[in-house]
């Protein structure tokens, strides 16, 4: 991430806090392709499980990038590491689970879940030893199925 991106975001956070009337730490930085702000205080305003209001200030900071800086940059927005913490809780589990079904030697289907979760998903366990992983369903019902390696036959035709 360029600093200058950095500084623009720094500077367009701090200044919605400001106009809020709200106190607060912003931190930036690079994660995995994406810029990630995270905004640190006791916030009035600002819901931290409002996965609309950060994907909306996701939005609006992409804007202003785009305006001021002529970039475009991939932003995910988390207030107080909410975000942060639910996907590492969502990859624990996903980790747990492919050593089930590679000691098991069964798959196991997860529940219906966002593209972003399910990509997660697929990424953390694609060096995975003995399992592979694969979606199924349609919609808002598509889901992660982790199966071992070795499946074949109707499982392996999803």
């Amino acid at each position: 991430m360029e600093e200058k991106v950095r500084e623009a975001l720094l500077r367009f956070f701090s200044g919605l806090l400001e106009v809020l009337g709200e106190e607060g730490k912003v931190e930036v930085r690079e994660e995995a392709g994406a810029v990630y702000v995270n905004l640190l205080g006791r916030f009035k305003s600002l819901a931290q499980e409002d996965e609309e209001l950060r994907a909306a200030l996701a939005r609006l900071a992409g804007l202003h990038l785009k305006v001021t800086l002529r970039e475009t940059v991939n932003l995910e927005v988390d207030i107080n590491g909410q975000e942060e913490g639910r996907r590492k809780k969502l990859l624990a589990r996903a980790l747990a689970l492919a050593q089930r079904v590679r000691e098991e030697k069964r798959s196991i289907e997860l529940e219906p879940m966002p593209p972003k979760d399910r990509r997660l998903i697929h990424l953390a366990l694609a060096n995975f030893p003995g399992v592979r992983t694969y979606s199924v369903g349609k919609g808002e019902d598509r889901r992660v199925v982790i199966a071992p390696a070795e499946a074949s036959g109707s499982e392996a035709a999803r």
